[in-house]
């Protein structure tokens, strides 16, 4: 089973990614394995706004 990450870390190291690969200078093959790793990254996030938002409802819905 896959760890859950935060979304401040699953943010934070999308950040990163972005940065390296925005600089240019690694090959294809790093490219191609930090962009599924940014992609891990954006996949964390939302499951994290998801479970917030899911939360906030339940939360607003009690009287």
């Amino acid at each position: 089973m896959a760890e859950k990450i935060d979304f401040e870390t699953a943010l934070k190291s999308l950040e990163e990614v972005v940065e390296k690969l925005q600089k240019g200078d690694c090959t294809l093959e790093e490219s191609i394995t930090l962009f599924e790793k940014g992609m891990t990254n954006v996949k964390d996030c939302r499951n994290a706004l998801k479970e917030a938002e899911i939360k906030i409802t339940q939360l607003s819905e009690v009287e």
